[in-house]
């Protein structure tokens, strides 16, 4: 582990725990509360925004990371990587809340319609540290084009040619045009493309992972036992390498479960400050609810799917890539391979829309000129057939340098300010019993009349 990704690593599990306790646990004993603010009036009141918001930043999440980026969790770092995917995710629900929150709070004080860390760094520090913000944002546009666009489209046309034996140049011609008319639209369209792809994709996902689960739930609690075990180091102990292999297992799921659900990056802020109703409380909430999806949902059902075949039990794999296409070949047939392969794509290409959006938004912050955007589209598209020709090693190491870069200045400003924005919950907590109580006592009030 490169010292970079270990104060990254740090400062990511800092945040999260630091969040979490300031919010009194809030994720975990309201998240029925949560679901009422977010699903609860996407039924009940047809509150379409924050739920579209989500979608985008959903899109970008949920990606190649939660298929492959898990299977190689478990590789690199043994089962027990997921448990600490998933406290990265349990914990990191509250950074999230917090960064949309912070925000979302900024754009609507300044009156603007987009927002992002950039733009909160640059309102809230002084002097020379506004240049950070500027940092910020040059890094965003960097990791749109190399996490958000060339590990995507490398990982869409390997599928393509693995359960079709399509080429690269029809995936591209295919893709590109529908990218583009995505791209140059206007926010409108993102949030509706989002909104209507990103769950049917997802239920198609996780209706496979569930069927390949279900055929092997004879398995699933030995998984699950595995998981807590590796995780904890007590089946290394025996052999005298419990530190490094609790370390593998640490670092691993950590840094996985920051590339997955990206809480603490500071990408989703950008798209929620971007929602036309611009609630931080709401918006910070669809939050949660969006690093739940991502990683105890998806990344879990991933993680069980693997953790419970055959073929990653009996050791029928050579690399992460080779054991999930085994695992769909093994038990859906040659037509689970075609299944895998439209995951992926859709996967990819949810990821590479909305990385689009984290990108032109960075670019809107440096420039606020045409021609920088329109060079911005066009270096976009071109990174996806350039994809194929570029080394994945290379990719993955610039990958990991612009998110740090994103990380560090991000999480720092959640230390320094993102602690109100969490413990104004008590004060809504119990704003809203005092008025639940005030309401009782009306009621109550009424009915003796009434008697």
């Amino acid at each position: 582990m490169s010292f970079l990704s270990f104060v990254c690593a740090v400062l990511l599990l800092t945040c999260g725990l630091y969040l979490t306790f300031k919010s009194g646990f809030f994720q975990f004993l309201k998240f029925k509360k949560v679901l009422s603010v977010t699903f609860g009036k996407l039924i009940s009141e047809r509150d379409s925004d924050g739920f579209k918001a989500m979608a985008i930043a959903l899109g970008s999440t949920i990606g190649i990371g939660n298929i492959i980026g898990v299977a190689a969790a478990i590789c690199i770092g043994g089962p027990g990587a997921i448990f600490w995917m998933l406290m990265t995710g349990f914990f990191g629900m509250m950074t999230k809340y917090a960064e949309i929150h912070v925000c979302v709070s900024e754009a609507k004080e300044q009156h603007r319609t987009c927002g992002g860390p950039m733009y909160v760094i640059r309102t809230r520090a002084k002097g020379r540290l506004k240049a950070v913000g500027t940092v910020f944002a040059v890094c965003c546009v960097s990791a749109s084009l190399f996490a958000g666009n060339l590990i995507q489209s490398k990982s869409m046309f390997e599928f393509a040619e693995l359960g079709f034996g399509i080429g690269e140049i029809p995936v591209a011609l295919f893709t590109l045009p529908l990218m583009y008319f995505i791209i140059s639209g206007r926010d409108s369209l993102y949030q509706n493309f989002s909104a209507a792809f990103v769950p049917l994709m997802s239920v198609f996902y996780i209706s496979a992972t569930l069927f390949i689960i279900m055929k092997n739930i004879v398995y699933v609690p030995g998984a699950l036992l595995t998981v807590l075990k590796s995780a904890l180091g007590f089946e290394e102990a025996c052999g005298g390498v419990c530190g490094a292999a609790l370390s593998a297992a640490v670092r691993t799921g950590v840094m996985k479960g920051l590339f997955t659900n990206e809480a603490g990056l500071g990408s989703s802020p950008i798209a929620h400050s971007s929602a036309k109703k611009t609630d931080p409380f709401s918006q910070g909430c669809w939050g949660i609810v969006e690093v739940f999806i991502d990683t105890v949902v998806v990344c879990m059902l991933t993680a069980l799917a693997v953790l419970s075949s055959p073929v990653y039990i009996n050791g029928l794999f050579s690399d992460p890539f080779t054991l999930v296409c085994e695992i769909f070949r093994d038990t859906f047939g040659n037509a689970g391979l075609k299944a895998l392969s439209v995951s992926a794509y859709c996967f990819a290409f949810a990821s590479i829309v909305g990385w689009s959006f984290y990108g032109i938004k960075a670019v809107g912050f440096l420039s606020d000129k045409a021609v920088f955007l329109k060079a911005y589209i066009f270096i976009y598209l071109l990174c996806m057939p350039v994809s194929s020709l570029i080394d994945n090693s290379g990719i993955w190491i610039l990958t990991d340098l612009f998110n740090s870069f994103m990380l560090i200045p991000n999480a720092v400003l959640l230390l320094a300010i993102g602690g109100k924005a969490v413990g104004d919950l008590k004060v809504k907590e119990k704003n809203s019993n005092g008025l639940q109580t005030l309401s009782e006592k009306m009621r109550r009030r009424e009915k003796c009349r009434g008697k």
